[in-house]
């Protein structure tokens, strides 16, 4: 058989054992035990630490003008305060009635469970408060505070006493027993009726400039400060009734109230605002995936609700974080390899379950060592997993995080090994110089098992380098295909060298 026929051979031959790996780099057949036993004790530790924030302010209510102190709180999943082992920064957003919004940082200390603010409470009627952490590794949270205005007298008895003859107006702005009096009838004056009448809102809210009602009324509101509250039997919708009084005083006595809800459990019940304050709160718990509704039925002594008496609130499906499902604690990777890895959110008992709206998440590598394909995306609705391709490209261990926003990142470790690429290429590099025993030139097998394993470290190298990163095909990242390559490179040896030199620019 004359060499070129060998050579065809041969290559034939080897180009066979490029199409089997397809087979061995297909997706993984996970073993479902011990991948739900791994996403178990991932959701236990999610649940277990820091998972949402709470704001709480002092007290329910509180006098116009006054300063209303406020307590930032980690929670986890059983509402419990928590903590982290480094700082967690917290953005409080203040929005008063005039939908003027006043923006505070705040930090919670290192292994401490809240963070204290304050802010001047400067508007009568709903202030909102909603917190959200830097990173957006926690569910945010938010309440309301009722600012209660002073009660004055009609601004027609002011303007019936007459101004003192013979003194200007400036002097009488400057006269220190008048001035009361004038704040006083500016304050009056501009808090008619007819100009800050109470309009209904969802949620239900007192405008900027809102006197007191002409008449005591009920305000319901959800106070919540979240889109969604997860549905896991723990999270909660927090609810709020304020007490408003002509005069800006408190219940004249205890008002019950009697709610009606269409899901889950609601306490207490009856919720009740104790006679001189201005606010009930309830909360809300359900397991169901749903947009509940919960209503005022009655209240003893009767008074009337301020705009709707009825809201809605979402619930959501209860995801604890988006993470690997894997049976593996590390992934274990050659530098030749791309492997597919797939995420999924993941349920206080580790299942993986569906979201109900589009969620965007990420992947990052603490190590350039790995690259990961793509970095980001989004999950569309009714859709619970994501797969992403990971591709080394030197040796070393990488942690792989990945997260979807308002959780903390889920991580796993991906060790990168070059020892298997190395040694098939010496291998392949050996067995094509002795087969390249009739190629012209040819001298003893010692020499051609040099020349052999040199062309394969060079086209190896090429193909890793070169061309298996401007590929997605399985067949090109597989271990099998570097055992042919480095074959090949033996077998052509010194040509190899030539080819090398001039994909380079070594040689013009």
């Amino acid at each position: 058989m004359s060499v070129r026929k060998r050579s065809y051979a041969f290559l034939t031959v080897s180009s066979l054992f490029i199409l089997w790996p397809a087979s061995l780099t297909a997706f993984p057949a996970t073993p479902a035990p011990q991948a739900q036993s791994q996403m178990r004790q991932m959701a236990t530790r999610a649940a277990a630490g820091p998972i949402k924030l709470d704001v709480q302010p002092d007290a329910a209510s509180a006098p116009i003008r006054s300063n209303v102190a406020l307590k930032v709180f980690m929670r986890n999943a059983d509402n419990q305060p928590s903590t982290w082992d480094h700082p967690c920064t917290v953005s409080l957003e203040i929005t008063f009635p005039s939908k003027k919004v006043e923006r505070q940082t705040v930090v919670i200390p290192r292994g401490q469970n809240f963070g204290i603010a304050a802010f001047v409470a400067s508007e009568y009627g709903i202030v909102r408060l909603r917190v959200t952490e830097s990173t957006d590794s926690l569910l945010p949270a938010g309440n309301t505070v009722f600012i209660v205005g002073l009660s004055s007298k009609p601004a027609k008895s002011i303007a019936k006493k007459p101004t003192p003859h013979g003194i200007s107006f400036q002097q009488l702005l400057g006269a220190p027993d008048v001035r009361p009096r004038l704040i006083s009838a500016s304050w009056n004056t501009s808090s008619s009726p007819e100009t800050y009448a109470l309009e209904p809102q969802e949620p239900a809210a007192v405008s900027a400039a809102a006197a007191p009602p002409a008449t005591p009324q009920l305000l319901l509101v959800n106070s919540t400060g979240k889109d969604e509250i997860l549905a896991d039997g723990k999270d909660f919708a927090r609810v709020s009734v304020y007490y408003m009084a002509p005069n800006g005083k408190g219940a004249p006595s205890d008002i019950l109230l009697w709610m009606s809800w269409s899901n889950g459990t609601f306490n207490p019940q009856p919720m009740v605002i104790h006679r001189g304050e201005f606010a009930a709160e309830g909360r809300l718990v359900s397991a169901s995936v749903v947009e509940a509704s919960i209503s005022i039925v009655r209240s003893a002594p009767s008074v009337p609700v301020q705009g709707s008496s009825t809201i809605k609130i979402s619930l959501a499906p209860p995801i604890y974080g988006f993470g690997p499902v894997t049976s593996d604690h590390v992934v274990k990777m050659s530098l030749i390899d791309r492997e597919p890895l797939v995420g999924c959110f993941f349920d206080d008992q580790g299942r993986c379950i569906q979201t109900d709206h589009k969620r965007h998440v990420n992947f990052s590598s603490t190590n350039p060592t790995l690259h990961v394909e793509p970095a980001s995306f989004d999950v569309s609705a009714n859709d619970g997993t994501a797969t992403v391709f990971l591709e080394p490209t030197w040796r070393g261990t990488a942690n792989l995080e990945m997260w979807t926003p308002g959780h903390s990142k889920q991580r796993i470790a991906v060790e990168i090994s070059i020892w298997l690429v190395v040694a098939l290429c010496l291998i392949g590099g050996m067995v094509g110089g002795i087969a390249a025993k009739d190629t012209p030139g040819g001298r003893s097998v010692w020499w051609r098992i040099f020349i052999g394993i040199v062309g394969a470290i060079v086209l190896v190298w090429l193909c890793v380098f070169a061309v298996v990163p401007q590929t997605h095909s399985m067949i090109a990242h597989s271990l099998i295909s570097v055992l042919v390559v480095g074959i090949v490179g033996g077998f052509a040896g010194t040509r190899v060298l030539d080819f090398a030199a001039k994909r380079l620019g070594v040689f013009t």
